[in-house]
């Protein structure tokens, strides 16, 4: 099992590159009994949803 640490680290990278499936096995399972884990990776999930959308919105302010 993960420590909060190594979690924490994986939750950053997924947002760069996918993680190997025993990687996502294994965060998942730290996820699921670690709620501040939990909040720290759907923080960095918005992070990536929100950047994701910075190009959209650079264009309708250019109109």
């Amino acid at each position: 099992m993960y420590s909060c640490k190594q979690a924490a680290k994986l939750s950053s990278r997924a947002m760069e590159q996918p993680l190997a499936p025993a990687e996502r096995v294994l965060l998942s399972l730290h996820l699921l009994m670690c709620k501040g884990c939990t909040g720290f990776a759907q923080q960095i999930e918005f992070l990536r949803r929100a950047s994701r959308k910075i190009p959209e919105v650079l264009e309708k302010d250019g109109d």
